[in-house]
């Protein structure tokens, strides 16, 4: 295992650690092999992963996950039992009043097909790794 890979374990558990202030959630993207560097970019509460891969059929860089801090959802910690909640608001962004975040969120779902669940309270990923192509671009580059 390699530095960046160390660093990129320890920055997902600091951020998702329930004493931390701000937690997190974490929402993958796409998994991250054979990782060389991690740059990170963090806008308004969301910090963005992105990789550096030696793996062949990896693009070179590519987005590994965000880490968004709960309170960009309009939840609190405290509050919730189950990671039910937290994905109700996942799928319906419109709950979400912070405008990058909300905006974030919806780039998600009509991109990769929605967010589910993967596994942990605070872990989710997108249903698929690769965008969605839109039907009526694709239709208009024909014509």
């Amino acid at each position: 295992m390699g530095d960046a890979e160390d660093e990129l374990k320890k920055i997902i558990k600091t951020r998702t650690n329930k004493k931390a202030n701000p937690v997190c959630i974490f929402v993958k993207v796409r998994e991250a092999k054979d990782i060389v560097d991690l740059k990170m970019k963090e806008t308004d509460g969301v910090l963005e992963l992105r990789v550096h891969s030696t793996n062949e059929h990896f693009p070179k860089w590519y987005t590994h996950g965000y880490l968004i801090a709960i309170p960009n959802l309009r939840l609190n910690y405290k509050d919730i039992k189950k990671k039910e909640q937290i994905l109700d608001v996942l799928t319906n962004p419109n709950r979400i009043k912070q405008p990058f975040t909300k905006q974030l969120i919806s780039k998600l779902d009509k991109d990769f097909g929605g967010i589910i669940s993967d596994g942990k309270k605070l872990f989710f990923k997108t249903e698929k790794f690769k965008k969605k192509k839109d039907p009526f671009k694709v239709r208009m580059k024909t014509m």
